[in-house]
């Protein structure tokens, strides 16, 4: 509050002005290194990302550089910005711009996040899993189960949608974690749509689909779902961790996670990253799907990744006139193909004119045969000897039977 007189004219006059004590520039970085980078998951103080603080009367300016153009994530940093700057005393006003790093500052933010800078940081259980890299803990989840291909196009997110869609019918509490962040399709699959929201404990709460099957996918997150995912390495192996450890799953018996085809970051990620208890592979009968399948299989056996089975989709085609049955991408060959890389057979699904339909309804959880009823049968027995396995002599706090 100040006080001053002014003379004029032979009046004297009293006047008084409310001003703001002046915000420092050093208390609001200080405040920002709690903001923490949506993609990459490190404070954008430590990445180099805040260009630039002003403060006048109360009104706080903030600039912030983003690591990629029209990042769908924007408007969330922006908020996560602003919310931090409100909390200071005598703010009135945050605003927050955006500005895009360069080409240089882009490989120099790379060359910080290589692993082998930072030292390996042990997890809670003291298990460490390479520079950089720490094991994920497991919480309330029962048993997590990864589905891999060696390529595109065999139907890994169908199998993954209805070995969920079948252990729920069975009565187990089930999630469907989609780690294809260039390809998602989980959501639309089983029909979810809309937003996550942050539950009271700041947990981000995955929607559910009408049978009740919990879903993160990341195109839930972005604004528009068919914005494409340009990202770095790095940034894609930040999400994939947050969209599985900042989600409050709750108790469930099984979390699968569906992984994008091949042996790129992203399922190295999963690999590393998630307390996996298995792994399913989907192959084909196409002999480029089958010789491709060792690939990823051989990935999962230098990670130490159990491996549950294979399981050939598209295996057959039943006449729906005549019963007969075609082969229409060649023999089947899962059973040898799982014999000579060394892995249990889990069975064969056939092709289904319904499935398509469906699937573009998001209604998969309404298909049903008992091909399928017989490979979750075993998904399950499987399962539960690979966690009494790695759980053995430990305390469990609830059955794997629901």
């Amino acid at each position: 509050m100040k006080e001053g007189v002014n003379s004029k004219k032979g009046f004297i006059i009293v006047f008084r002005t409310v001003g703001y004590r002046l915000v420092d520039k050093n208390l609001v970085l200080e405040k920002l290194r709690g903001v923490l980078d949506p993609e990459i998951g490190r404070s954008i103080v430590d990445l180099k990302m805040v260009r630039d603080i002003s403060a006048s009367d109360g009104n706080v300016y903030v600039k912030i550089a983003l690591t990629v153009a029209h990042c769908p994530l924007a408007k969330t940093l922006q908020a996560d910005v602003e919310n931090a700057v409100r909390k200071i005393e005598d703010v009135r006003s945050v605003k927050v711009e955006t500005t895009t790093m360069s080409r240089k500052e882009l490989e120099e933010l790379k060359q910080q996040l290589q692993p082998g800078v930072r030292p390996s940081t042990p997890s809670k259980d003291g298990l460490g899993v390479g520079p950089g890299i720490e094991r994920l803990g497991k919480r309330g989840i029962r048993s997590i189960i990864a589905v891999i291909s060696g390529k595109g196009g065999v139907g890994k997110s169908f199998v993954t949608s209805m070995l969920a869609s079948e252990l729920k019918r069975s009565g187990y509490e089930v999630g469907v974690l989609d780690a294809d962040l260039t390809g998602p399709s989980i959501a639309k699959v089983l029909g979810v749509a809309g937003k996550p929201y942050k539950s009271p404990g700041g947990g981000i709460v995955p929607l559910r689909t009408k049978t009740g099957i919990k879903v993160m996918s990341i195109n839930l997150v972005l604004d528009d779902p068919s914005t494409p995912v340009v990202w770095r390495g790095p940034i894609v192996n930040s999400v994939i961790r947050q969209l599985y450890w900042d989600v409050d799953w709750g108790d469930l018996h099984y979390l699968l996670v569906d992984l994008p085809p091949g042996t790129s970051d992203a399922p190295l990620t999963v690999f590393q990253s998630l307390p996996l208890d298995g792994v399913i592979v989907v192959s084909s009968p196409q002999d480029l799907a089958s010789m491709i399948v060792s690939k990823a299989v051989n990935m999962a056996k230098k990670m130490d990744v159990p491996i549950l089975g294979l399981v050939e989709n598209m295996s057959y085609l039943k006449c729906p006139g005549c019963g007969k049955t075609l082969n229409v991408f060649g023999e089947p060959k899962g059973e040898n193909l799982a014999s000579s890389l060394g892995l249990p057979f889990l069975g064969g699904i056939p092709l289904d004119p319904a499935i398509a339909k469906l699937s573009d309804q998001g209604k998969i959880e309404e298909y049903s045969n008992s091909i399928i009823g017989g490979i979750v049968n075993e998904l399950r027995t499987r399962a539960a000897k690979q966690v009494e396995q790695l759980t053995q002599g430990l305390p469990i706090a609830w059955s794997i039977e629901p």
